[in-house]
């Protein structure tokens, strides 16, 4: 049986690992676990040294909790990333795209890694987050800023980071939750994985279906209701039906992997995701519902191979992965008699190759050294068969990085990283960035912080050779950020307190815009016109208390403040955007959540709110020119019940839990309230039986 060594270890903010422990202690509880069964022991109190990485230095992270993922089994990430961060995430709907964004950036600027892998779309720069489901990820993490540089080029505005981790637990475990909601949503998630000293093998699934027809005000229609003279004695705004939403998402993820006895680590991971998804009608639209077709399908597939190792005091890793996704888009009107007019048949392909190589040395627990080599290998083919139009291009990017990671001191500690980039034949000035913290106060884990650096954006396949439109001469958009914070965490016997908080600058130039051109301004075109500066403020808090027998109480916030100007406008006649904040682009924003626990029992509030977002560049504040603040609410219960052979579990979620009419985009309808009942099992297997409690 092994034993775990009391204490409590917070991770903070900064990654700084902070191992607390009361010095005056006489004696500690140790925990062991079994599977599922927990013992505990009395014994003396020990010590435990535990050092802060150096290259951990100035980095700005935000760990997303495992608690968070595992409890919104049914949300997409982009809905975690909601409640649990300080990102503006931009929803489409129910079941539609959903981007993410740092520091008033746009998605484009955000990279996004699987397993180490870029998994951005080279054909559009982003990631749609309401395809990747929360039961497929096990941990997480954001890069804000230049720290992203650390992991990955291109994330001006940040980085996300998802992993997929091997089965804890020895022999083989099962979990199978089915879910059932309004609008006659079913969602199914099954885990099988099996775990024998050195090899692990494992399967996810996840399934969702829904009609998705909710009911909802459509504050962009008006109704008169006229008297017997055709006077207008009211007016209200109607109640409508979300239509063309239906929705079918399913996911396989396949991993198996070997460790030997040397220390030598090979992983595979495979995800594969087919998607099936109509496009609901604008609250703006008139037309017969059932009069069109609409739609999009997705196919894609990821997978990773890696090999690990540790030799002496170098840390060795090579890994190889694939990207490959299928779009296809359908828009057509019924144009009667049976007859169909399509106005858009769009068949997309985009697939990348990747390579990487990363060694890092040791010299001593105050120096270390890293270098790597990332090559991708990207190839787009997109045609719309009605127009004719398309391209067929390939592209070659990679980057070289070189590291350096110091502590001149115990308490301090400085970052050195440069990247030198090429994309097709261009190759880029060499990327810096320098990072440093010292702890000032150490009782309370207290942390300033602060780095700069700068950092490119290649355009996008279709940003250089999209027809119409297509611009090849353009240039990469290029970034320079600092930051300057503190982060801190401290524990009181049973009460843990942590925040982080961080003043951000940052200017972009050669922003890309797709604007109007040609001479009946028929077709837009990419140019390099926008200077923007964005800048303001994070600032993250935690709370959490342990009181009585059982019970723990938690809270977590997060607010930004993030001006994002249009430092130059666009340089055209009538042009009113200079100085104006970028659209889509929330000023304020602010996220948090609150648990209450009481043993098998919990409950869970969850809370965002973002401010005015402008729909024009000039800021215009009318019905059609910004959406409206909105806020937020969601409320979650669960309990959890052991049997001898299985433990279930059973939780009601309550999403919109105020009833808010609202919209996050112009046009697109949102759900009011709405519930989701999930019940899940995991059978023990091979382990003692648990008495019911």
């Amino acid at each position: 049986m092994r034993r775990i060594v009391p204490g409590f270890c917070l991770v903070t903010a900064a990654g700084a690992i902070m191992h607390l422990y009361p010095a005056h202690a006489s004696a500690a509880e140790v925990t062991c676990t079994y599977g599922q069964d927990t013992v505990s022991t009395r014994l003396a109190a020990a010590t435990v040294r535990a050092w802060r990485p150096a290259e951990a230095a100035g980095i700005q992270r935000t760990a997303i909790d495992s608690i968070a993922l595992k409890e919104n089994i049914s949300l997409s990430f982009a809905d975690i990333l909601s409640y649990n961060s300080s990102v503006f995430v931009k929803q489409y709907g129910r079941a539609t795209p959903s981007t993410v964004s740092f520091r008033g950036t746009s998605a484009s600027h955000t990279q996004v890694l699987w397993n180490g892998m870029k998994i951005n779309s080279p054909m559009l720069g982003m990631t749609d987050f309401s395809m990747i489901p929360a039961f497929l990820t096990d941990r997480a993490g954001l890069l804000h800023g230049q720290s992203s540089l650390s992991a990955v080029s291109g994330g001006i505005g940040g980085a996300v980071m998802l992993e997929t981790l091997p089965p804890a637990s020895e022999g083989l475990s099962m979990q199978f939750v089915q879910g059932l909601g309004s609008f006659l949503t079913v969602d199914d998630f099954l885990r099988l994985s099996y775990r024998k000293e050195g090899f692990h093998v494992s399967m996810r699934t996840v399934f969702s279906f829904s009609p998705n027809r909710f009911r909802y005000i459509n504050t962009d229609k008006k109704e008169f209701v006229y008297d017997e003279e055709m006077n207008i004695v009211s007016s209200h705004h109607p109640a409508e039906y979300n239509e063309n939403g239906k929705y079918m998402d399913a996911h396989v993820l396949l991993e198996g992997g070997y460790e030997t006895r040397a220390g030598d680590r090979f992983r595979l991971s495979v995800w594969g995701l087919m998607s099936g998804r109509q496009l609901p009608r604008l609250t703006v639209d008139y037309s017969d519902a059932d009069g069109f077709i609409n739609e999009q399908r997705e196919n894609t597939l990821r997978a990773v191979l890696s090999y690990r190792r540790t030799a002496g005091d170098a840390d060795i890793s090579v890994s190889a992965g694939y990207s490959g996704t299928g779009l296809k888009y359908d828009y057509a009107f019924d144009a009667g008699k049976g007859n169909w007019s399509t106005m858009n048949d769009s068949h997309s392909a985009f697939s990348s190759m990747y390579l990487d190589g990363d060694m890092t040395w040791h010299f001593s627990r105050k120096l270390t050294l890293r270098a790597g080599l990332s090559l991708y290998r990207h190839h787009v083919k997109s045609l719309e068969k009605v127009t004719g139009q398309g391209y067929d291009v390939s592209r070659t990017d990679g980057d070289i990085l070189v590291s350096l990671n110091w502590k001149p001191a115990e308490r301090a500690g400085i970052s050195l990283t440069v990247r030198e980039e090429a994309y097709g034949k261009r190759l880029s000035l060499p990327v810096p960035a320098v990072s440093a913290d010292v702890l000032i106060w150490k009782k309370a884990g207290m942390y300033l912080k602060a780095s700069a650096g700068r950092n490119y954006r290649y355009p996008t396949l279709n940003d250089m050779y999209f027809l119409p439109g297509g611009n090849p001469d353009l240039r990469p958009e290029t970034g320079f950020s600092y930051d300057a914070g503190y982060s801190l965490s401290r524990r009181w016997k049973t009460v843990s307190v942590s925040a982080a908080g961080t003043w951000f600058d940052s200017r972009i130039k050669d922003w890309i815009l797709w604007l109007p051109y040609g001479p009946r301004k028929n077709f837009y075109t990419p140019q390099n016109l926008l200077e923007v500066h964005s800048y303001g403020i994070e600032q993250k808090i935690g709370l959490r208390w342990e009181w009585a027998d059982g019970w723990t109480m938690e809270f977590k916030g997060n607010f930004t403040w993030s001006p994002a100007k249009n430092v130059s406008g666009t340089g055209r006649d009538g042009d009113m955007s200079a100085g104006k904040q970028l659209v889509y682009v929330p000023e304020y924003s602010a996220s948090a959540t609150g648990s209450l626990s009481f043993r098998k029992w919990r409950m869970l509030y969850k809370w965002c709110w973002y401010s005015r977002r402008y729909v024009m560049t000039s800021n215009e504040t009318g019905p059609s020119g910004s959406v409206p603040p909105y806020i937020m609410n969601g409320l979650m219960l669960s309990r959890e019940v052991d049997f001898r052979r299985a433990g279930i579990s059973l939780s009601l979620a309550v999403n919109n839990l105020f009833n808010e009419h609202y919209v996050t985009v112009l046009s697109r309808p949102m759900p009011g309230i709405n519930f989701e009942f999930f019940i899940g099992i995991t059978p023990r297997w091979g382990m003692p039986a648990t008495k019911k409690e």
